[in-house]
């Protein structure tokens, strides 16, 4: 069987199949991709149950129905078993996401639900719950000249002598297709995620940043129902609680009994980088102001608290 190698997250993943939009590894693969039977982990040693996934240390298994099953083992291989009709999009986005944030996680780097952005040599994280508008951000920045690293999964490593990095994913976001009108960015190639859904991945990869970079500030989205933006520093305990927030499948992470190296990632990262809080409207009559201030404030200096 053919087998093709992409850079993903610092990493080489091998995978059964070609992979548009990606960027192609030459080295050895890190992590293999395959098909076959996806089995649990003994029941004996799992430590988390949720609706579709099992969770033990060295073990994760994922069960969508009439899609397909998958076990991630050990921080090196994947394995697919495809169920049912081939929905190979809904397939896609799912080992792209979770199954990967949770493989990196067993690769014991910090994984963050974040995207990552450049400008002016500065790299910025923004993370927040869903719907909180972080693809749509990244769309209106990537408008204003921005570079993106990566839209969903920010994996993070921590050196003593370099700090925190961040790592690329891949030279795509994922937009509703209306965000993409109103951002004005239809004349990019775009990938329907699922035939029923009206989400695209859409090509950045003029304005992909594609080399680990230094991590500057991870800025915490977090949309209210005033007319004013206002963005303050986090400091004290409060930063280890909004990084715990921010973390990839934190549930899953203690089912893996990874509790205690999170922890140390997060207590490092902590000391590490500037930690923000951005309240703001959901209002696309304001999204011209909220590109400003977040350049303005954000991607170049930033005071201990402002407000528009």
């Amino acid at each position: 069987m053919d087998s093709h190698h992409y850079l993903i997250c610092g990493i080489t993943i091998s995978f059964p199949w070609e992979m548009a939009m990606f960027p192609v590894s030459s080295k050895v693969p890190d992590v293999y991709v395959k098909l076959g039977q996806a089995l649990p982990p003994a029941e004996k040693n799992v430590k988390f149950k949720g609706p579709y996934c099992l969770a033990a240390p060295h073990h994760v298994f994922f069960h969508l129905e009439n899609i397909a099953r998958f076990s991630v083992l050990n921080g090196t291989e994947i394995m697919v078993e495809i169920l049912g009709e081939q929905d190979i999009e809904t397939l896609n986005i799912f080992l792209l996401n979770s199954c990967l944030g949770v493989l990196l996680t067993q690769r014991n780097k910090l994984v963050l639900h974040a995207a990552a952005l450049e400008r002016n040599g500065r790299i910025v994280a923004f993370s927040g719950g869903a719907g909180c508008g972080k693809s749509t951000l990244s769309g209106l920045l990537l408008k204003s000249g921005a570079r993106i690293l990566t839209d969903n999964i920010a994996t993070i490593e921590i050196q003593e002598r370099t700090g925190a990095r961040v790592f690329p994913s891949f030279p795509f976001i994922h937009l509703w297709h209306s965000a993409i009108e109103k951002v004005e960015l239809e004349a990019r190639k775009t990938q329907k995620l699922r035939p029923n859904l009206n989400k695209y991945a859409l090509s950045i990869e003029d304005q992909f940043c594609a080399e680990p970079s230094p991590l500057h500030t991870l800025c915490i989205l977090s949309p209210w129902n005033k007319s004013e933006l206002h963005c303050e520093e986090i400091s004290g305990i409060e930063r280890i609680t909004y990084l715990s927030h921010a973390s990839f499948r934190l549930k899953i992470t203690r089912g893996m009994e990874m509790d205690r190296q999170h922890f140390q990632h997060i207590s490092a990262l902590s000391q590490t980088i500037k930690l923000v809080k951005l309240s703001y409207p959901h209002d696309w009559n304001l999204n011209e102001q909220l590109v400003t201030f977040v350049n303005g404030n954000l991607f170049e200096s930033l005071t201990e608290s402002s407000a528009l």
